[in-house]
């Protein structure tokens, strides 16, 4: 195996320093990775959505833990998993990182370690990949001792412990104890498979051979000679769980130094039945899994806030960041908003590789204000006129895509009056720290101002009696959305491209529906930015808007079931007007029109593919 795929699971971050050191080895290849997976056990009776405070403190940790690891050419990266059940929660995270190596420690079995020893206890019953069970020890490792039998994890434990030798310049020594006993053919061919085996690294080996009937006492005398041993799991261990108390826990206790017991497993492989397009969940597991997604899904900016750390991540990962600014009539707001993002994301440290306004024809001085504040300004009228223009932010979004040249995509309104940088790298900090995050929504408190009077709460009106009723009744794995038609959200340009986008006030909700369904509600996370101070719309521009959000919800859901809703639908809403005393009816077309995917448009596939650099 030339790089590892390595998964650490801890319920007790704070203590994983010496197994992390173990695990170095395995990440020292440049296309190797590992994560440290803090794991929440909750009780069966509480639902997983407690946990989202827990698991915001765990990442905290994770992340000052795993820093130190990001020198090497490996990467390793902090993840929170919460379950009632933190053995079923450690498959599913092998499954979603596609784990070739699961690096579990070995406790005392006492104490506060009993409810860990159980879940390690079922993991190697039936592991879920290639496993090793770990002592670690802070000696420095000389030599390696592997003792080999032919057992079924014999060739796992003799490449996992190469690994480790190449790592730390140290002696790989392959012992064979023989029984003295059995007959001169039986030994030749024990030998003849000892040489074999012990042939197959890429390492040299110092073959060491004992004639003993105990072969446990002739390991042990062995291994004092050696800072680590390998053992691999006997043919009688594939068929029962490692636990200490078992034989080889007894056998571990008397091991001195770093001690690996290594089992083979089969890949993590999902079941997926081709007679059913969409998964069928009971009603409480989808709660359930709601619930583990808003725990483990849901941040705070202010977990973001060490910026020149973002920065460390994004150089790493080689990406570029464009933030879009969609504007409208914001002469009031835009310019301060664009010295608020450059001065903090671009001159004091390069989170933002570039700014661009992109207006939708504002008849005041929104666009030579940002012009001023040195950033392009675009109209997207003008971008791929050759298809057209509608009105509406979607549209301008959409068109976004081709003028902004950034890997990881950020989109903020302009309207907000409490403009803050954490808007931006809020947003950005998900995607820099989780590969398996590909969109991120923002919420925050939305105070409703009627002239100089503040409601505290009392904003997001539509999300709270249109957009949230919609997603609980028919898209519920997406109930766990605390502001789903929030202005504020990031992506990955290769999600954003391949998906529709709708043009006016259905965009929002288009792009959760559209990225939900291609990628998973896994890849979907949400962030805190505190409060939001903006311009609130009158009752008849909020009704126009439900209006279209819900011609959204149901294209969708004709969609996923194969039939055409919206052909039965009124797209004219009459909005009732009181005046004077006087009622009339005004009749209002209101329908989103649906864009393409980004990625089909052929200018776009040119423009991109020129962009690239082409290979040597």
């Amino acid at each position: 195996m030339s790089h590892y795929r390595v998964l650490v699971p801890t319920t007790n971050p704070a203590r994983t320093g010496p197994l992390l050191k173990a695990v170095a080895p395995f990440l020292n290849a440049e296309d190797s990775r590992g994560t440290l997976l803090g794991v929440i056990e909750m009780a069966p009776e509480r639902p997983l959505s407690e946990g989202v405070e827990v698991a915001r403190a765990y990442r905290a940790l994770l992340s000052r833990i795993t820093r130190y690891a990001e020198r090497g050419p490996g990467e390793l990266r902090g993840q929170v998993r919460i379950a009632h059940v933190a053995a079923q929660g450690i498959r599913e995270a092998a499954l979603e990182t596609d784990t070739n190596l699961l690096v579990l420690e070995a406790g005392d079995g006492q104490g506060r370690d009993g409810l860990w020893v159980n879940a390690v206890e079922d993991l190697l019953a039936d592991p879920p990949c290639d496993v090793a069970l770990v002592r670690p020890d802070a000696a420095p490792i000389k030599s390696v001792l592997v003792p080999v039998r032919g057992g079924p994890s014999a060739e796992l434990a003799l490449r996992l412990a190469s690994t480790v030798c190449k790592q730390h310049g140290a002696e790989l020594c392959v012992l064979h104890v023989s029984n003295p006993r059995i007959s001169d053919e039986s030994r030749a061919r024990e030998e003849k498979a000892f040489l074999k085996l012990s042939s197959a690294v890429d390492v040299p080996v110092r073959r060491i051979t004992l004639f003993s009937t105990a072969v446990r006492e002739a390991i042990v005398r062995e291994a004092a000679q050696h800072q680590l041993v390998v053992l691999g799991a006997t043919m009688s261990l594939m068929h029962r769980p490692m636990v200490l108390g078992a034989p080889v826990g007894r056998l571990l206790r008397r091991l001195p130094g770093s001690v690996m017991v290594v089992k083979s497993g089969a890949p993590v492989t999902e079941i997926k039945d081709p007679d059913r397009p969409f998964r069928v969940e009971s009603r409480a597991a989808a709660a359930e899994r709601v619930d583990r997604w808003f725990a483990e899904n849901t941040f705070h900016s202010r977990e973001f806030g060490d910026l020149r750390r973002l920065v460390d991540l994004k150089q790493r990962q080689g990406v570029t960041i464009s933030l879009g600014l969609p504007t409208l009539n914001e002469q009031t707001t835009i310019g301060k908003v664009i010295r608020t993002f450059k001065s903090a994301l671009m001159e004091r440290v390069p989170l933002v590789d570039e700014i661009v306004v992109v207006d939708s024809g504002s008849t005041d001085r929104t666009a030579a204000i940002a012009e001023r504040a040195g950033v392009t300004v675009v109209q997207h009228s003008e971008i791929l006129s050759r298809y057209g223009a509608f009105q509406g932010k979607g549209e301008a979004l959409w068109k976004s895509l081709f003028a902004l040249k950034g890997d990881l995509i950020c989109w903020v309104d302009t309207d907000i009056s409490n403009i803050h940088a954490k808007f931006v790298y809020g947003l950005l900090g998900p995607l820099l720290s989780d590969p398996g995050i590909h969109y991120v929504k923002g919420f925050y408190r939305r105070p409703l101002q009627f002239g100089a009077e503040i409601q505290a709460q009392g904003g997001g009106r539509v999300t709270e009696l249109a957009a949230r009723p919609l997603l609980n009744l028919f898209f519920p794995e997406l109930s766990g959305l605390v502001q789903p038609l929030s202005g504020e959200y990031a992506g990955r340009r290769r999600v954003l491209e391949s998906v529709p986008f709708f043009t006016g006030y259905g965009v929002e909700l288009g792009l959760l529906l559209a990225i939900s369904e291609a990628y998973g509600l896994r890849a979907i996370a949400q962030v805190d930015l505190g409060m939001r101070v903006h311009r609130n719309q009158t009752l008849f521009d909020l009704s126009k808007m439900a209006f279209a959000i819900m011609q959204v919800g149901l294209k969708h859901l004709g969609d996923r079931h194969r039939i055409h809703l919206l052909e039965e639908v009124n797209k004219t809403m009459k909005l009732i007007h009181y005046e004077d005393e006087r009622y009339w009816i005004e009749q209002k077309e209101i329908e989103d029109q649906e864009r393409p995917p980004m990625n089909t448009v052929p200018e776009y596939f040119l423009a991109r593919h020129r962009a690239q650099p082409t290979p040597d």
